[in-house]
């Protein structure tokens, strides 16, 4: 395969909501550059993007693919992106390391919850965008109502480079406004054919380029005063002044098509190339070397910078996907992982088209490529050239909002199965794998329910199968009123030195929020204070230690319930002991047996951890996810509305939202996101927390 120079490449990142027809329109592009002899689909799996079993399966894109089709003399790097909430994260590394996007928004539904999203990570990234409108071919499909959507939701730059011949099952092409002709698609979707624009479309067309030629106008001084003195603009001018506008976000274009019936991609990729910026033109990386930053010049002559934004472990190995931003790729080479120091030896390169691999001899800046069996290089980290030390930054890991506790189906299974999770958390960085302090538990959390069931169903591949529960819910402890003198008292003779250890504490309530140099953040969450009152050696100082430990030993197993006890404050005021029998043990014990008096005549309470939610929805969603928080025992805090959807501000116990992400799929037809993180802890009612006390098994002291 040939290299091509940094002016001939585009990076372009196909986004939109799940189900928009993203993967139809990259499979389009592919066919109509005669990437491929027929025109892939994920209905029928043969997609060419879409290949992995959890994709076919769903009939649904997961993790970001790779590919390339070159068109007039320009590759064009294809970045085929997750619709669904659960897989964001991939979406915003492919944009990272994009030049442009293509939005695709259906003709049916509008921009939806997704989408918005998806477009203020775009425009965090600053990066120029395009909107196609898909599936024009379908019933109820509007293009009017769709670019009003994009007007409303997206942008108000949004400005159509494109009308519609024909509508639904009659739609059959479009004219350009910039050229002013008509392009009438086949009805195999392989040849276009250009025609003079229909009559009665003649007034729309009119109306829609005089807006685009003043828009355009606007984005330049000089196009300005060639606009006001002829009040017209030519077709060159308006080409011209349309990539300016283009690229400094003045103009989203519009374009519109139908993607499974390969109507639209040619005219798509025809902007692409003309008005999408190279990596020589678009915008520039920025790397940090210590605590300065240094802009990245594509210059293919300079020393390698490159930047791995996807790792994928699919049947045809460990591919590691990279952007060059700096430099040349090729030939055997040892280059250093900057993140961890380790150097990297690089062989084969090649240009991905989904499991389909290209051999490269070198790749120039600005292009996309993927190497195979890297060592020590995972998704985020920086690749350079030998003594050059560069940083990119690392995109900020969403929170896990679904969480599930795991374990093996059988010995077998448990003897691989770190090995394989540490496999899967190399690709997948939003994954979080931790061994839960209170239970012991081998916890998974993940972005979304699917996203955990891909996980599971990754893990199955690879040899590993687990069940999955619900994890247990670290509720805590807690008192309620302050206790007066409590004895601890721990006596055992068995026939040789006994143990004898009495001491007498008060107890009260911590306040949360208390500071000093004596209280203690506990590593379970809460606060402790320990104080001395011990006058005169009634307890000898070497065994107050002992006596703390006890307590604290007892406040991590509970008392009420066998939750950790957290926000109180014990003072030790009196004591026994005996010569011969007390022990650091006895003291231990009796600090404990005092602590448990103490708590059960406080008014203990269990504790539950309370989340903040934030929740996006469409606006027609509204009721049901208010009716649902309130049931889930939540408190809806505020709304605030944003075009037609609705983003809720709440609060829920854990226990309650545990399978949020289902619930959130099946009330939303899977067009709700939202995001949750702790905030606080809350008594739980006391019906409830009579059960799980009931249900409870506290370990006691030993007399």
């Amino acid at each position: 395969m040939k290299r091509y120079d940094t002016k001939d490449i585009r990076n372009i990142v196909i986004v939109g909501q799940r189900g928009a027809g993203k993967t139809s329109l990259a499979e389009a592009m592919l066919f109509s550059a005669g990437r491929t002899t027929r025109l892939g689909s994920v209905d029928d799996n043969t997609s060419n993007f879409d290949t992995e079993p959890e994709e076919t399966k769903r009939h649904s894109t997961i993790h970001t693919a790779v590919a390339w089709a070159e068109w007039k003399k320009t590759k064009i790097n294809i970045l085929d992106t997750p619709g669904a909430a659960d897989f964001s994260y991939d979406m915003r590394m492919a944009a990272k390391v994009a030049g442009a996007a293509v939005v695709v928004v259906s003709a049916t539904d509008g921009v939806q919850v997704g989408t918005e999203k998806t477009w203020a990570a775009l425009q965090e990234r600053g990066i120029p965008s395009a909107v196609f409108i898909s599936q024009m071919d379908r019933e109820r499909a509007n293009f009017t109502d769709a670019l009003e959507s994009v007007k409303e939701n997206l942008s108000r730059q949004a400005a159509p480079l494109q009308v519609p011949i024909g509508n639904e099952q009659n739609f059959k092409g479009v004219v350009d406004l910039v050229s002013q002709r008509a392009f009438l698609f086949s009805t195999d979707g392989k040849e276009l054919t250009e025609e003079d624009i229909p009559a009665d479309l003649a007034d729309e067309v009119e109306s829609h380029r005089e807006s685009l030629m003043e828009t355009i106008a606007e984005s330049d001084d000089a196009l300005m005063e060639k606009f006001f003195e002829d009040m017209t603009l030519s077709d060159d001018d308006m080409k011209a002044g349309l990539a300016k506008a283009i690229f400094t976000g003045k103009i989203v274009p519009v374009l519109c098509g139908a993607a499974k019936q390969n109507y639209g991609s040619r005219l798509l990729m025809d902007l692409i190339i003309n008005h999408f910026p190279s990596p020589a033109d678009g915008l520039k990386f920025v790397g940090k070397d210590g605590d300065k930053e240094v802009e990245l010049d594509p210059d293919s002559d300079a020393p390698l910078v490159a930047f791995v934004f996807k790792t994928s472990s699919a049947d045809i190995g460990k591919m590691t996907m990279l952007r060059i931003l700096r430099g040349t790729l090729g030939g055997e080479a040892v280059l250093v992982n900057a993140n961890n120091q380790n150097k990297e030896r690089f062989g084969q390169i090649y240009a991905l088209t989904g499991k389909k691999r290209d051999n490269l001899d070198k790749a120039s800046a600005g292009d996309i490529v993927a190497v195979a069996k890297l060592k020590f290089t995972k998704t985020g980290d920086t690749i350079t050239a030998e003594k050059n030390e560069l940083l990119i930054d690392k995109l900020e890991t969403p929170l896990s909002v679904t969480r599930y506790s795991v374990k093996p189906k059988s010995k077998a299974d448990e003897d691989k199965l770190g090995t394989r999770l540490n496999e899967v958390l190399e690709e997948d960085p939003t994954l979080r794998v931790e061994r839960d302090p209170d239970f012991g538990e081998i916890v998974v959390g993940g972005t979304g329910q699917i996203h955990i069931d891909t996980t599971v169903e990754r893990l199955k591949r690879a040899g590993v199968e687990v069940e999955m529960t619900l994890p247990r819910i670290p509720y805590r402890e807690t008192i309620r009123k302050a206790v007066g003198r409590t004895e601890g008292k721990h006596k055992k003779q068995t026939g040789g030195r006994g143990q004898f250890g009495v001491c007498f504490i008060e107890m009260k309530p911590l306040d949360k929020d208390a500071e000093g140099d004596d209280i203690v953040a506990l590593e379970y969450g809460g606060k402790f204070h320990f104080k001395n009152s011990i006058f005169g050696g009634s307890i000898p100082r070497q065994w107050i230690p002992s006596v703390e430990k006890g307590v604290r030993e007892r406040m991590r197993k509970g008392v009420i319930a066998g939750y950790p006890v957290m926000n109180i404050e014990v003072d030790l005021v009196y004591g026994k002991y005996h010569d011969v029998d007390s022990s650091d043990f006895a003291f231990q014990l009796a600090g404990s047996k005092g602590f448990q008096a103490a708590v059960k005549n406080a008014s203990p309470v269990l504790l539950e951890p309370v989340y903040a939610m934030e929740i996006t929805v469409p606006e027609e969603c509204m009721g049901d996810i208010m009716g649902d928080i309130t049931s889930k025992r939540g408190r809806p805090l505020g709304s605030e509305s944003k075009g037609h959807n609705i983003t809720v501000q709440a609060q829920a116990p854990l226990a309650e939202i545990q399978r949020y992400s289902a619930d959130l799929e099946s009330m939303t037809s899977g067009r709700g996101s939202f995001t949750l993180y702790f905030d606080h802890y809350a008594e739980v009612p006391s019906n409830l927390a009579e059960k799980i006390i009931a249900a409870s098994h506290v370990e006691e002291d030993e007399e």
